[in-house]
């Protein structure tokens, strides 16, 4: 969908799929998907790849095709991963998304490979988005005041070096899919072998690693033994102490 033209370019992307999601119906068996440009950049992976991938998978709410799985590892969620770069912007995520279920800490939130999504790279079945929607309008509507903590500007540098400044909204709009994967079982989901997308600056020769975290964070769920989180913590060090150097938690 064209997006040059946003009644509300501040949104990026949420501002033509909330118009279409609002506009459209939609079939209940049918899978919904908005990716940006750069979708090919980001995962090497064409469209054909992409609809292969599905259509050889079991039925799911949900097809990930996430990302950065280096970052993905290396932080316990994906809103300790946005704390990592901004500051706070984890309490006040915590505060907002408490309305919709006070239970969930998000100190505390397991996001794997198999659940955390970037990019808002995926694919899912109207019950998804619907969801998916409902928690980003209230996010709207939440912040027109423009005193809002989640108004703030963040300075936002990708990888080839280019910048711009985004507001913290956005970043907590970004992250709303893997908190509803992660928070709840209502929703079934696949994602795209994290091994065979490509990594960002530094984590080339971290594969093992990547792996490694990741598997960690799985055993934690599956079992509750805090060993596994324990040792997720001492290695998500080492990669943070190598990737970042002088940066900590």
């Amino acid at each position: 969908m064209e997006n040059a033209d946003s009644e509300q370019p501040g949104w990026f992307e949420y501002w033509p799929i909330r118009t279409y999601l609002h506009t459209t119906p939609l079939d209940e068996s049918t899978l919904y998907g908005f990716v940006s440009p750069g979708f090919f950049e980001k995962t090497r992976l064409s469209a054909a790849e992409v609809d292969r991938f599905i259509q050889s998978s079991k039925d799911a709410d949900v097809y990930s095709f996430s990302p950065f799985p280096c970052n993905g590892a290396s932080f316990l969620n994906v809103f300790e991963n946005q704390d990592f770069y901004f500051r706070g912007i984890q309490g006040h995520a915590a505060d907002f998304l408490s309305q919709f279920d006070s239970s969930v800490d998000l100190r505390q939130m397991v996001n794997h490979s198999g659940n955390a999504i970037f990019s808002n790279f995926f694919f899912a079945k109207p019950k998804f988005w619907r969801e998916w929607l409902r928690i980003c309008d209230q996010l709207h509507e939440d912040t027109k005041d423009g005193q809002h903590y989640l108004n703030s500007k963040c300075p936002y540098v990708r990888e080839d070096g280019n910048g711009k400044i985004v507001e913290a909204k956005v970043f907590v709009m970004e992250c709303v899919a893997s908190y509803l994967l992660a928070s709840s079982n209502r929703f079934s989901s696949i994602n795209y072998p994290p091994h065979l997308l490509p990594v960002g600056p530094g984590f080339p020769p971290l594969r093992f690693e990547i792996g490694l975290l990741d598997e960690l964070k799985r055993q934690y769920l599956q079992t509750g033994e805090s060993k596994f989180l324990e040792q997720y913590r001492l290695e998500q060090k080492r990669v943070i102490a190598t990737v970042w150097p002088g940066r900590e938690l």
